[in-house]
């Protein structure tokens, strides 16, 4: 099994790399915010994780160790296969990980390919394997989001990680829809 990879990134399209290491150039799926802020040329190392199917063997990477042992965590739990659970790492881990804690099936069902009884199964089988997410500048994570401003934001061309990671940044009396886009659009 190949668990780490250090090599130049040489293609990247939607949902992978192309990394060249030792000769080879290995497709390795990652997370939509690390695809969107990796350049071709550039060397990079990712922690891996290998699916083999009957038909398939597959490269998951990621840039921390603890990113790769959540993805592992999500793929352990029934109904969520790798590609559901790159889906899942879109939105920013730590709120992803706050969710669960807190039993938010309403934040998780938004998730992409992710529907309502996996959800709670998600919550029911890592509720207390994972702890207390804090974010980068101490505060909780957020638990709750606007998803008429994420869809409003999306529409003018805004990746959901990017508009996500924002609203954790958001004082806490802009709650409206239109208050969220503005302060977004103007702090952005």
């Amino acid at each position: 099994m190949i668990g780490y990879i250090n090599g130049l990134i040489i293609d990247k399209d939607e949902k992978s790399l192309l990394v060249l290491a030792g000769n080879i150039g290995y497709k390795t799926f990652v997370p939509t915010e690390l695809l969107a802020n990796v350049k071709i040329d550039t060397k990079i190392q990712l922690f891996i994780h290998t699916a083999v199917r009957e038909d398939d063997i597959s490269l998951y990477g990621f840039l921390k160790k603890e990113d790769l042992q959540f993805y592992e965590q999500l793929i352990s739990v029934s109904g969520i296969g790798p590609k559901v659970a790159m889906d899942i790492l879109a939105t920013p881990i730590y709120m992803t990980q706050s969710a669960i804690i807190n039993g938010d099936t309403a934040l998780l069902t938004k998730i992409k390919g992710l529907g309502k009884k996996t959800a709670e199964r998600l919550i029911l089988e890592l509720k207390n394997k994972i702890t207390p997410v804090i974010t980068e500048d101490g505060k909780p994570a957020i638990t709750s989001v606007n998803e008429d401003a994420i869809l409003a934001l999306e529409s003018l061309g805004y990746e959901k990680f990017q508009i996500i990671k924002a609203m954790t940044k958001l004082p806490k009396d802009v709650t409206e829809t239109e208050e969220i886009v503005k302060y977004f659009l103007k702090n952005s």
